[in-house]
């Protein structure tokens, strides 16, 4: 986050203070309200909700849904995004969203809608306004999380963010089949907890604290004008009875110290997240001080493109698994006088070494074959990785580039892991252009890789190559500049 460039400014320090005592002291009610309210117009945009609905956690988890996201913004208010548990919601966050190729822009709005809501909720609603101050605080607060998400072109005032927030909703506020299923999930949810012959009076009410545009974006009809003016008066009254509660500093009231359905009493931050990624969010990573960036993808996926602008653009050190491998089977290597007794004159060249194009079509064409060769090499490739590690240590940042990541269990090297994706079809063809195969010799190499969905699912941060270089160097940019998955 910039500093303070003004002696009027507040400081990290005295941002994520007030932040903590607005949000769990003065207004916890309120914060979540507006909260619930926010992620409800994320629903009016269609690229967003098409999302949700192919994750499927809205449409069949959304209780569980709803109270990841409060739990883990709530942590964030309370512990403040500098802190260790801040920063371990944020790697977290940064790990869950690295599967979905999410854009830019939508993700600006979402993050807008956090400064946005409360600020308008309680200058409607709540027994205060927020100061000019702690409009401020709050959106220094998110810029700083939008910075650790490295998303780009944050408005850089609180009043451009407001006014993104508002041109973006005319711009892209529409009517979409998508928008109304996500919402349909979550008000049912809510209104889950009360006796049913009370659920449809309730959901007037609900329906009475959304604004027209966005009742219309979610196929919804807007409550009477009597029911808005009967439901702002009875929160108006209750702002003010909330306004003579006592509060303390000490007293605290966040979402993520009440019990919640999902979790009771208690919950870890090992739970959030959607269930079939649990295994892979909670897989042991690389825990030290520096960042190992895992790069994989299947082959001809795009990732020595990726691998090549990291240490062109940015002067990283990328490590090659390929080459370690090559290496691996040099001449007077132990790994070639091993293969060469093996297959003898099958793989033996004119003059000495080994024919890697005849090795190739051994291996690719025989699992057993293949799994003695990847006995012989994974060990060394894995011994050579942690020889250039220790040479490395002072590096900040380390890419190791490695084809066959997980199937050589090398992911507990990295504190990350980035999967450069693609279709099957464009593996294909770059393949045979790029080496030369016919169709059934690339198709042989393709299967024996893991397939790209089981990557996608072991992976925190999802390169799509299915578009053009300018597309692909954006989305590597802003993961480069997303938290460190560092301990």
């Amino acid at each position: 986050m910039a500093e303070p460039t003004t002696p009027e400014s507040p400081s990290p320090r005295e941002v994520e203070a007030l932040c903590c005592e607005l949000a769990g002291v003065h207004f916890p009610w309120d914060t979540t309200r507006s909260l619930e309210l926010a992620l409800l117009k994320t629903f009016c945009v269609p690229s967003i909700s098409a999302l949700l609905e192919r994750t499927g956690e809205f449409t069949h988890r959304p209780r569980k849904r709803y109270d990841d996201t409060g739990l883990m913004v709530a942590e964030l208010l309370r512990c403040g995004p500098r802190s260790p548990e801040g920063q371990a919601v944020i790697t977290r966050m940064n790990r869950i969203h690295g599967a979905y190729a999410i854009s830019n822009r939508d993700f600006l709005y979402v993050l807008s809608t956090f400064v946005a809501e409360p600020i308008r909720w309680l200058a409607r609603y709540g027994w205060r306004a927020l100061s000019t101050r702690e409009q401020t605080c709050l959106y220094l607060f998110w810029r700083q999380v939008g910075e650790a998400m490295g998303l780009q072109a944050i408005p850089d005032s609180l009043a451009a963010l407001m006014a993104f927030n508002h041109s973006f909703e005319l711009e892209a506020f529409r009517s979409a089949p998508s928008n109304r299923r996500i919402a349909e999930s979550t008000l049912a949810m809510l209104l889950d907890d009360w006796p049913a012959p009370l659920r449809p009076a309730l959901r007037g009410v609900l329906l009475s604290l959304v604004s027209r545009d966005v009742c219309g974006s979610l196929g919804w009809t807007s409550s009477p004008d009597w029911l808005q003016t009967l439901v702002l008066g009875g929160l108006r009254l209750r702002s003010r009875l909330a306004s003579r509660w006592p509060r303390g500093q000490g007293n605290t009231r966040f979402y993520s110290e009440r019990p919640t359905p999902s979790y009771g009493a208690r919950f870890t931050l090992e739970q959030l997240g959607p269930p079939a990624m649990l295994e892979r969010l909670n897989r042991p990573r690389w825990r030290g001080g520096q960042r190992r960036i895992g790069l994989t993808g299947g082959i001809a996926s795009g990732k020595s493109s990726v691998g090549r602008w990291l240490a062109e653009r940015h002067g990283l050190p990328v490590l090659d698994a390929d080459t370690y491998a090559r290496d691996a089977l040099a001449p007077g290597s132990t790994g070639e006088q091993a293969v060469l007794e093996r297959y003898g004159g099958r793989v033996r060249q004119v003059g000495g070494g080994i024919d890697r194009s005849a090795l190739g079509r051994i291996v690719f064409t025989d699992a057993a074959e293949r799994a003695w060769l990847e006995a012989l090499i994974h060990p060394l490739v894995r011994e050579r990785f942690e020889t250039e590690l220790k040479r490395l240590a002072a590096a900040p940042v380390v890419v190791l580039m490695v084809p066959l990541l997980f199937e050589a269990g090398l992911e507990e090297m990295c504190s990350e892991v980035w999967l450069v994706d693609c279709d099957a079809e464009q593996q294909l063809e770059r393949l045979c252009r790029r080496d030369g195969f016919d169709h059934a010799e690339a198709e042989a190499r393709l299967a024996a890789q893991w397939p790209m969905g089981e990557k996608r699912t072991r992976s925190d941060v999802l390169i799509d190559n299915r578009g053009s270089e300018e597309a692909l160097t954006d989305q590597v940019e802003q993961a480069l500049r997303s938290a460190p998955s560092v301990g």
